[in-house]
Parts: C-alpha cells; structure tokens; sequence
C-alpha cells in the first residue's frame, strides 16, 4: 500500500471514496491485445461449455463486482486498492506490454530493465486473477499476526484485511526471489504469428510444471500471450521454431488451467482450442498439454 501512501500528491479524503466498482483481474490492456478489427472478443464460457455466438466489449469481461472494495467502516467503503495500488501499477506496466504487443520484433531489446518490468507485472497478474484465490488465502492463514488490540483470527479474517494483505503478496514473491539469488541465464523472446492464433484465459500465464516455492516464479519456462498473434516465453533454453501446433497446445492447456472464461478475437480459433482441449481432456492426457506447448 506504500506505493500511494507515500505520494506527495496523496490525498486521503479522495481515496477513501468509493470510485469504482467494476474490477479487471486482468487488466484491459492486455485484453485489448485480442480483441478482433471491432474492438470485441468472442467468450467461452468453461462452467456452462458454451461459446457464446455475440462477441463481447472488454470491460464486460475478466471482472469481478468489489472485488477489490474495503469497507473501512459502516456506510463507508472504498475501492482505494483498486483505483490507487492497481491502478498505479497498471499505467507503468502498460507502456512495457504495449511496446511487446505492438513494437517491431527487430528493435525491441530485452533490457534488465525492460525485463524485471515485464516480471513484476507478472507476479502482480499472478495475485489478482481468481485462480489465485486459493493461495492467497492459504498463504494468509498460515501467516503471524501480532495485534494487542484485537484477537489476531478474528483481525485475519475480515475480508477487508484479506484484501489489503492481499495487495501486498507480490512483494512477499519478490523478496523470496531476491532471497533465492541468480538461477542461471533466462532465454527471453516474442513469437509472432502473421494471423491470429492465440487465447486469453482468466489463468494466462503457463507454467511448463507448477511452481512450488515463490522464488521459482523466475525460474520455471513460462509463456503468456501477449495478443492475438504474439507470445512471450521465458526459458532456461532457447525456444526456437515455435509453430502453430504449439499455439494450439498453449490454448488448450490455458483453458484447461483457467477457472471460467477463454476469450478470442476469432471464433474459429477459439472452437479450435475448445475442441483440443475437449478432445486431450478425453483422453486423459490434459495435464500434458503445458510442456507440449514447449516443444518445437
């Protein structure tokens, strides 16, 4: 929460008001990375298995109502995490994943800089899409709390000290990947496809094995799309050749990781996923789809 209360330009009476209401886990601008020539995006949703045949805007898509609101007493809530912290958090992350949407392959350079800014808004995507709930909240019962005023189970368990500790898991990643040292040289790339060929779920980022421990957040092969026609991958080998199967395989292991909702610019590509994914989950073999995403 330092982030803003520490501005010279923090303003207390602003913040505690309620400004929003409707809360992105996944921010709209990386959304907006797969939506079609109209600005909309057609939806699967994984619970009812239906694709919905009208496509939908983003900002009706990958939110949840207060999901983000405290209430700081009766009659007076505010939504200062999401319209301060993330909000905050949002605006200096958009400028690096619009340059990796959008930005000519030969003249983008993975800097150290460029790099810890793309990982760090990684970790903050990981803590605030649903699929992290559960962690969140196991992490949380398992932590001390020291308090003279209030009995620390009863303080633990207000949702609006969950959501506040919540905000914060982030830097609990970053100190236990700091605490772990240097790994070893991370292969970093964007691959590019000359139509649209990926997904966004509500659970984006794919693991080739499910980390563990925090500090292997940097550490394990990842890829995340960043639009329709380009994805990211960082590995300890260098992932060459990535085709068009393997783009099929990470839109099926996204759905099969996801909790609700798969999006798409195209219809076709999304009935494509759906069906290998359908068809991997048949036969048993769904848990593979992550490191067959990585094969080239």
């Amino acid at each position: 929460m330092q982030i803003f209360m520490n501005s010279e330009n923090f303003d207390i009476n602003r913040v505690l008001r309620k400004i929003s209401t409707r809360h992105h886990y996944i921010p709209r601008f990386l959304i907006e990375g797969f939506t079609n020539g109209n600005g909309f995006l057609y939806v699967f949703d994984k619970k009812k298995n239906k694709i919905f045949p009208k496509p939908r805007s983003v900002k009706s898509i990958f939110f949840e109502l207060d999901r983000n609101t405290i209430s700081l007493k009766e009659g007076l809530e505010s939504s200062v995490i999401e319209d301060e912290l993330y909000s905050r958090m949002d605006d200096k992350a958009s400028k690096i994943i619009k340059h990796f949407q959008k930005g000519e392959l030969d003249i983008i350079d993975f800097t150290d800089e460029s790099t810890a800014q793309f990982i760090f808004f990684l970790i903050t995507l990981f803590w605030r899409i649903p699929y992290s709930d559960y962690a969140a909240m196991d992490l949380m019962d398992r932590s001390e709390t020291i308090s003279n005023v209030i009995i620390p189970e009863i303080l633990m368990h207000k949702p609006t000290i969950q959501k506040i500790q919540r905000a914060g898991l982030f830097n609990h990643t970053i100190d236990e990947m700091r605490g772990a040292g240097e790994k070893g040289n991370i292969c970093v790339n964007i691959h590019q496809f000359k139509k649209d060929v990926f997904v966004i779920g509500d659970n984006p980022l794919l693991f080739k094995r499910i980390p563990q421990l925090f500090s292997e957040f940097g550490e394990i092969d990842l890829l995340i799309a960043l639009s329709s026609r380009r994805i990211y991958s960082s590995t300890k080998n260098e992932l060459k050749n990535f085709k068009a199967t393997n783009a099929l395989q990470y839109n099926a292991a996204v759905i099969n990781q996801s909790i609700r909702y798969i999006c798409s610019s195209n219809i076709e590509v999304l009935k494509q996923s759906v069906q290998c994914y359908i068809e991997q989950r048949c036969k048993g073999s769904e848990l593979m789809l992550a490191q067959e995403a990585f094969e080239t």
